[in-house]
């Protein structure tokens, strides 16, 4: 039987290094909006590896290159078109706020700080890159009051292999971005929390008050043999509240989940897309509606006096969140799931249609009328 390649034979060949990066970068159909006939290109421009192309034929889904992509995530943060299997952001936020419920504060970090014998604490999330997260992602965290910050060395960014100067440009945006929309800030930690130990202090007693030390194992032990220890970490219970709020979150917005019989629809129905980061805005301004003004949309508007009511509009809209009435087959429209791609602009004839500057107070007005 042929001997299997090693590392540095693969690596010659020019294969990808699945013990590196062993989680792949999906791209969602239903998600992107080059099938309906856009032409956006965010996701190629922002890539630092050169890894995201397209195909000849338009209206074909983005093309990633496994060999040159590096699992950064900065995509992921670009656009919700593109995922991984490792995790997602839903799977991402819902860590965050474990972490939040057990009172501790949340520590993000990324794989460029963590050096060989480093353990992290329980309270710290590692990500390939910062940049993976959203300016939406930070705005709904510091909305909740999840105490967060971030322990990193910038200065490691120019000579990261994985996501390099981009990395830090997206992230350093996103973050300020959040904390300008929310009057919230992200905190900053010089050095990663260690996981801890119940006997380090003592075994370790340099730069610690023996007796402090003493106490703090007594009272972990005092917690462990109450249970509370137990408590403050039990991830069952942990994951019991977070999906117990997040249903809730999810019933105050009150979204149409699901397909919806519409005789007025080119297939018998109609099912709207909400993109994750415009469902993390939401429930971010839901907690606080106070931080809608400083947020800027760009959403679609109607003349409805020049509007025919052809539905033109409708047939290339995304995220349908321009439809046809049901009951009477008049056009409709949710700006909450408008993303602003100008699709419906482009292919309304009569120039009813067009590009607004906004702000979140529109996702907030209870108005479905084009």
């Amino acid at each position: 039987m042929a001997k299997a390649p090693g590392k540095e034979e693969l690596r010659a060949q020019g294969a990808p290094d699945r013990r590196e990066h062993p989680q792949r970068i999906l791209v969602l159909r239903d998600l992107c909006t080059r099938p309906h006939g856009a032409d956006c290109e965010r996701c190629a421009l922002a890539c630092p590896a050169g890894a995201v192309s397209f195909p000849d034929e338009s209206g074909d889904l983005p093309s990633i290159d496994e060999r040159a992509c590096t699992s950064c995530g900065i995509c992921l943060g670009i656009c919700d078109a593109f995922t991984s299997t490792r995790v997602t952001m839903v799977d991402l936020h819902a860590r965050i706020r474990r972490i939040a419920l057990r009172g501790e504060e949340v520590v993000l970090t990324c794989k460029e700080n963590v050096f060989p014998g480093l353990e992290p604490a329980a309270n710290v999330v590692v990500l390939p890159c910062l940049a993976a997260l959203s300016p939406e992602f930070w705005t709904l965290v510091l909305t909740e009051n999840i105490p967060v910050s971030i322990a990193a060395d910038l200065a490691y960014c120019a000579d990261c292999e994985r996501a390099g100067e981009m990395g830090e440009m997206l992230f350093s945006h996103a973050v300020e971005t959040a904390q300008a929309w929310t009057g919230r800030e992200v905190g900053y930690r010089s050095e990663i929390p260690e996981k801890e130990n119940l006997v380090k202090d003592l075994a370790n007693p340099e730069g610690v008050d023996r007796r402090s030390a003493f106490t703090n194992l007594v009272t972990d032990v005092a917690d462990v043999a109450s249970g509370k220890r137990r408590l403050r970490n039990s991830e069952v219970l942990q994951e019991f509240y977070e999906r117990r709020e997040r249903a809730r979150a999810r019933a105050r917005l009150n979204l149409n989940e699901g397909p919806q019989l519409n005789n007025f629809a080119p297939e018998g129905h109609t099912r709207q897309t909400m993109h994750p980061k415009r469902r993390l805005l939401l429930e971010a301004v839901d907690r606080d509606p106070s931080i809608a003004p400083r947020i800027p949309l760009a959403v679609s508007r109607t003349d409805c006096a020049a509007c025919d009511n052809d539905l033109s509009c409708s047939r290339v809209c995304p995220t349908n969140a321009r439809y046809p009435d049901p009951a009477s087959g008049a056009l409709r429209y949710d700006v909450r799931y408008c993303i602003g791609c100008g699709l419906c602009e482009d292919a309304c004839e009569k120039g009813a249609v067009s590009l607004v500057d906004e702000t979140a107070e529109a996702l907030l007005a209870d108005d479905r009328d084009a």
